[in-house]
């Protein structure tokens, strides 16, 4: 049995509701049992104090299956149990059982109670991520450097903050003084602090762990990425996974089964008792709470980790999963490009060529405009910020007479480059062009992440055995971060539009496609594939937003331990129905058999209810360490 899902302040109301008239029906009943020794005479008025026992405590279940006849979808399979029990309570009321109902409602009741209480605390898990954006903030005043002290809401666009260590982050903001390192577990799920100065963002919820640092709101309440992780949480566990709508169809034909059983029961038998003990114990609550239970769980731990789950269907979308599509930046590497060497011509020095691109490169947030920026700004050079240009997906930029980006797309623009300057094997170049004239290349390397073999290997030992690189890098660069991921098929020199035609062949091949990249040149590929992830999407709004599921940390080790959390849910899931329906079938034939009164009836109802439940809890153990 489960109650209606109302607001916390209802709820509470509700609960007492509850209690208040199961103390009044055991009351009424008490009363009854001692006036029976006072009073022997008196028999019709002590049935009567015993019929108001049972009637008191019949209340919440008639209005809830009263209230049932009106829902539909998953509120009506929730209330659908309490017709069960309203069943058997009239039932009770009709052969005079006024006590053994009245104790049977009890039961229910108070274990219904329970039962709510115990899902909560899975809920619990998944609710802490509202209690990180309830912190104070330090506000500093524009008038003064006295500090105010407010809650975390009261927080408004370009308030300046400050942060000492051991505070929690009230909003999210950019640093404007200060140099400190930050924990950012509690969204990323990545143990290793991150290190943070002037410019870098700060995200509502994280811990500043050693300096103190002043910031700029540029996100408060639900705009923050907490916020948004804990809205999308929040839908997550109200949606309806295959199995829970599966179970839900098959519910609403189990009501006409078990009249049919107990019906027999009573024809050869003649024992109104044991019928009811039959429909007591024959309450689908465990097949009801097998799937929800196990999912709220599978998300506080996915939660846990860092890993946004948008609806609980993705948990059971990976058990069909037989390719992994990776991008390659951001993605199999570090994306953390770096200048290995600048090659200048026509005149223009290297300081000369790095400041165009870099021009180029200002509005961007390609890996490739963050490492030509980086190293301007560590040459000290003067970058002209305000070229207005214009982004050609997959290909490079331009604006103001300028243009960078593949050799192909340069020379497509009508420049020459010399037959001299050619292509490296393990590092990719920007070819830059000023005013139709080539100005020169510069040569950018990135790193594999030092998990992604690792990565690789646990995803074939879950059972995933094709592996697809596709990248707008070149053929040679491709090939080497393949081989060292231990990816035997690549596609290089891949536009976005080519990665999506790529994802929609492997579909149509009959491969059912995980797509893997960072959110951003990657989405119409993420969203043609049966389940995207984006990785790294702590700060992209892009990347939350397109992704079924996104891993808010940089560690590709949460992609296995993802897939591992699913095929362990499900395997709860069938284990709770696998033991539910083990549960019914014996204590039917327990209650026909005349071996299970109501009242014993109730208490194993109630202990496979329970069963269900505690097993599902046994994901909120997961190894976060296991892949």
């Amino acid at each position: 049995m489960s109650a209606p899902a109302v607001a916390p302040a209802f709820r509470l109301s509700a609960l007492h509701v509850r209690i208040c008239l199961v103390a009044l029906g055991l009351l009424c009943l008490g009363l009854s049992v001692v006036a029976q020794w006072l009073r022997p005479d008196q028999a019709d008025v002590l049935s009567l104090w015993a019929m108001l026992g049972l009637a008191l405590a019949a209340i919440p279940v008639l209005i809830d299956s009263l209230t049932s006849l009106k829902a539909d979808g998953f509120e009506a399979t929730k209330y659908y149990m309490d017709q069960f029990v309203a069943l058997a309570i009239l039932a009770c009321f009709a052969i005079g059982q006024y006590a053994t109902g009245t104790i049977v409602a009890a039961i229910l009741i108070v274990g219904q109670i329970l039962e709510e209480h115990t899902t909560l605390g899975v809920e619990e898990a998944v609710n802490s991520l509202t209690r990180l954006a309830r912190v104070k903030a330090r506000r500093l005043p524009a008038s003064g450097a006295t500090e105010d002290l407010v809650d975390a809401a009261d927080l408004h666009l370009g308030d300046r903050v400050r942060v000492l260590p051991g505070d929690t982050v009230p909003a999210d903001g950019r640093i404007l003084s200060g140099l400190t390192t930050l924990d950012q577990a509690t969204i990323t799920g990545e143990s290793l602090p991150v290190d943070a100065e002037v410019g870098s963002a700060v995200y509502a919820g994280t811990t500043n762990l050693t300096g103190a640092i002043e910031f700029e709101v540029t996100k408060t309440g639900d705009d923050t990425v907490i916020g948004r992780v804990k809205h999308i949480v929040e839908e997550a566990k109200t949606s309806r996974a295959p199995v829970m709508r599966l179970i839900d169809d098959y519910t609403r034909y189990y009501m006409p089964l078990v009249l049919i059983i107990a019906g027999f029961v009573l024809f050869f038998t003649r024992d109104v008792e044991r019928a009811i003990a039959v429909i007591i114990v024959a309450m689908p609550c465990a097949f009801v709470l097998a799937s929800p239970s196990a999912m709220v769980a599978a998300l506080a731990v996915a939660s846990r980790l860092g890993i946004l789950v948008k609806s609980s269907r993705f948990f059971e979308a990976t058990q069909s999963i037989d390719t992994v599509v990776f991008d390659k930046t951001g993605t199999l590497t570090t994306g953390q490009l770096r200048v290995v060497s600048l090659h200048p011509a026509g005149g223009v020095t290297e300081d000369e060529l790095l400041a165009l691109a870099a021009a180029l490169e200002t509005h961007s947030t390609h890996p490739v405009a963050r490492a030509i920026l980086g190293e301007a700004r560590v040459r000290g050079l003067a970058v002209d910020a305000s070229l207005q240009t214009q982004e050609v997906a997959g290909r490079g930029v331009r604006g103001g007479g300028l243009a960078a980006g593949r050799r192909a797309w340069i020379a497509e623009l009508g420049v020459e480059i010399p037959a001299d300057v050619t292509d490296t094997a393990n590092a990719s170049s920007l070819y830059v062009a000023r005013h139709g004239t080539f100005a020169g290349a510069i040569l950018l390397a990135d790193a594999i992440r030092a998990e992604t073999k690792a990565t690789a290997e646990s995803l074939r030992a879950l059972g995933i055995e094709e592996f697809v690189m596709l990248t707008g890098d070149r053929e040679a660069v491709a090939r080497e971060i393949a081989a060292e991921a231990g990816i035997t098929r690549f596609r290089a020199n891949c536009l976005p539009e080519q990665k999506l035609e790529e994802v929609r062949a492997l579909k149509a091949a009959g491969r059912r496609v995980l797509v893997v990249g960072d959110g951003v040149n990657d989405a119409p590929a993420l969203a043609a594939g049966d389940l995207g992830v984006a990785m790294g999407a702590l700060g992209s709004d892009v990347a939350i937003k397109t992704a079924d599921v996104a891993l808010m940390g940089n560690d590709l080790r949460h992609l296995p331990r993802f897939i591992a959390l699913s095929d362990r849910t499900l395997r709860i899931i069938n284990q709770n129905l696998l033991w539910g329906l083990g549960f019914i079938a014996l204590f039917v034939a327990l209650s026909a058999f005349g071996l299970v009164s109501p009242i014993v009836a109730a208490f194993l109802h109630e202990f496979s209810a329970f069963f269900v439940i505690f097993n599902s809890a046994r994901l909120l153990r997961f190894d976060e360490t296991a892949e």
